[in-house]
């Protein structure tokens, strides 16, 4: 790597970290952990994605890939690993409940909208709650489970019915949902960029960013429009998304990939009024 690409990775690595060491300090996370979790980020990703065709990865080429002390990198495997407690990384019930009503037709309406559904399971219908959350979510009850959704607005219950108010799942006060939902989120924006960094086929995936110096009167016309209109535009991404995972069932034995599009909205000061760095 050349100086003036090192000194620009550098400056990148800065402003991708400082959003993420200011979440870390308001959660009591230190340095030490952050280090810990880094060094098994370091020793992963040089075993899985740097090893040599057809030889097993070993501690010395990895500590050539990484800087990091062999006898680190086996005190650091005896130990365990990060995911290990928490392997499961997926969404929540609600939210696989809440993103099945919105994309099963089973449970939709002659219009293609999430119905009301029937609480119960009658032998003569297949398209109750009891059936949407067997069919996604069977690892919870279905009492607690509208429980959870009434409790955070997501759905309304009238007499045997339930009815779904969200087309999407946006945890409110669940903190360890939003920080997987930050990790996911985050994860596949870096990996997007150094797919397009580094110039993999099939080519550029989409990364696009748009932004202006805006007067501060105008902030809350632009949050709403921006808003709103995001929300429609994933909508509708997700209405013909869905179409092509319901027919992946028709093609057993073929590779199948993660796709999606991710949008979001950026604000704050503009530099030159915060007396920020040239970074």
């Amino acid at each position: 790597m050349t100086s003036s690409a090192h000194q620009a990775l550098s400056r990148a690595l800065y402003k991708v970290l400082r959003p993420m060491v200011r979440l870390l300090m308001r959660h009591g996370m230190s340095y030490r952990a952050f280090s810990e979790v880094a060094r098994n980020v370091f020793v992963d990703v040089a075993e899985k994605e740097f090893s040599l065709p057809g030889r097993k990865p070993s501690n010395s080429r990895t500590a050539v890939l990484t800087g990091i002390n062999r006898k680190d990198i086996a005190k650091l495997k005896s130990r365990p690993h990060p995911l290990s407690e928490h392997s499961q990384d997926a969404p929540n019930p609600a939210a696989r409940v809440i993103t099945a009503w919105t994309n099963d037709p089973r449970f939709h309406d002659e219009t293609g909208n999430p119905k009301p559904l029937l609480v119960e399971e009658q032998p003569t219908q297949s398209d109750s709650f009891t059936t949407l959350v067997k069919d996604y979510s069977s690892d919870v009850p279905v009492r607690a489970l509208i429980d959870e959704l009434l409790r955070i607005k997501a759905v309304a219950r009238d007499g045997d019915h339930v009815q779904l108010l969200v087309s999407a799942y946006i945890p409110i006060e669940d903190m360890a949902e939003n920080l997987r939902i930050f990790g996911t989120a985050a994860a596949d924006l870096l990996k997007t960029m150094d797919h397009n960094i580094g110039r993999e086929p099939p080519g550029p995936f989409l990364q696009r960013t748009v932004s202006y110096n805006i007067s501060a009167d105008d902030l809350e016309t632009i949050r709403q429009r921006c808003r709103e209109e995001g929300q429609a535009l994933l909508l509708q991404i997700n209405e013909w998304l869905s179409e092509f995972e319901r027919e992946k069932s028709d093609a057993a034995g073929q590779q199948t990939f993660r796709v999606g599009v991710g949008v979001y909205y950026l604000e704050g000061p503009s530099p030159d009024e915060i007396g920020d760095k040239k970074i």
